[in-house]
C-alpha cells in the first residue's frame, strides 16, 4: 500500500507539467530517498538524483540516461535492463545489486564501486562489463571467459575468479588482493605490477605468464604468521621468472614504496611455491 502510494506520488511529481523542474526534483528526491523496496517510474532521465539511496528498489528497465546520480547508493536493487547511458555516476555505489543487460554507455563512472555483485558472461561482454569488473569487491566472476581481455589496473578485492579463463589477459597493475582463483587459467597473462597478496591460485595454470615485479608477499600484522603471500600450491611454475617479484610492507603494498625483492624462502614457506624449473631469487 505504502509502496504503491510512493510510486504514484513520485510519478505525479515527475510528470506534473505545471510545476517547476526544480520543485519536481525536490519532491521526487524526498520520496525516493525515504522509500525501501519501491518500484519507481520508468522515466527518470535527466533528473538530479545525486546522493540518493535506492534500497531494494525495483529499477528494471528504468531510464536514468543523462541523470545526475553522483554519490548515489543502490543497495539490493534490481537493475535488469536499466539504462545509465550518459549519466553522472561519479562515486556511486552498487551493493548486492542484480545486473542483467544493464547499460552504462558513455556514463561518467569515475570512482564507481560494486560490492557483492554476481556477474554472468553476458554482463561482462561489452562496455557494461568493463565498468563492473574495473572495481568490484567480493564479486563473483566464477568461470567467466576473460581470455585476452585488457584488465590493466582493475581492482577486484576479495572476488571469486574460480575457474575463470584469463589466458593472455593483460593484468598489469591489477589489484587481485585476496581473490579466490582456484583452477583459473592465467597462462600467458601479463602480471607485471599486479598485487596478488592473499590471492589463492591453487591448481591454477600459469604457463608462460609474466610475473615481473608483481607484489607476491606482504607483512602480516596481527596474524599467526609474519608474512602473507599468494597461495601457489599445486601450480606448475616451470619457466616462470620470480627474480623481480616483490615483498612490500603493509602500509606501502598498494603504492609500492617500502618494497624489496621477495626471497626464495618466502616463496617456498609462505607462498607454498614449488620452484622446480622456475627462476627464483636467492
Amino acid at each position: 500500500m505504502i509502496r504503491g502510494l510512493a510510486l504514484a506520488a513520485a510519478a505525479l511529481a515527475l510528470a506534473a507539467p505545471a510545476a517547476p523542474v526544480m520543485a519536481q526534483d525536490d519532491v521526487a528526491r524526498q520520496l525516493i530517498d525515504a522509500c525501501v523496496g519501491c518500484r519507481l517510474p520508468k522515466d527518470l532521465h535527466g533528473r538530479d538524483l545525486h546522493g540518493l539511496r535506492f534500497v531494494g528498489s525495483d529499477l528494471r528497465n528504468v531510464d536514468f540516461s543523462h541523470a545526475n546520480l553522483s554519490g548515489a547508493q543502490f543497495t539490493g536493487a534490481n537493475l535488469d535492463g536499466t539504462r545509465f547511458d550518459d549519466a553522472n555516476l561519479r562515486n556511486a555505489q552498487f551493493i548486492g545489486v542484480r545486473l542483467r543487460s544493464t547499460s552504462f554507455a558513455r556514463a561518467n563512472t569515475e570512482g564507481v564501486r560494486f560490492v557483492g555483485a554476481a556477474v554472468s558472461q553476458a554482463d561482462v561482454d561489452g562496455a557494461a562489463g568493463r565498468v563492473i569488473i574495473h572495481g568490484c569487491t567480493g564479486c563473483s566472476f566464477k568461470g567467466l571467459d576473460l581470455h585476452d581481455a585488457d584488465l590493466r589496473g582493475i581492482r577486484i578485492v576479495g572476488a571469486s575468479l574460480r575457474g575463470a579463463k584469463l589466458a593472455g589477459a593483460r593484468l598489469n597493475d591489477a589489484r587481485l588482493t585476496g581473490v579466490g582463483a582456484q583452477g583459473a587459467d592465467f597462462s600467458r597473462t601479463d602480471l607485471r605490477g599486479a598485487n596478488l597478496v592473499g590471492a589463492s591460485l591453487r591448481s591454477a595454470r600459469l604457463e608462460a605468464a609474466t610475473i615481473g615485479d608483481a607484489v607476491i608477499c606482504s607483512e602480516n600484522q596481527g596474524g599467526e604468521r609474519p608474512t602473507t603471500c599468494v597461495d601457489l600450491r599445486g601450480v606448475d611454475l616451470h619457466g616462470l621468472d620470480f627474480r623481480a617479484a616483490r615483498y612490500c610492507s603493509i602500509e606501502y603494498r598498494n603504492d609500492y614504496r617500502g618494497c624489496r625483492t621477495v626471497t626464495r624462502q618466502e616463496l617456498t614457506e609462505f607462498a607454498h611455491a614449488d620452484l622446480s624449473g622456475a627462476q627464483a631469487p636467492t
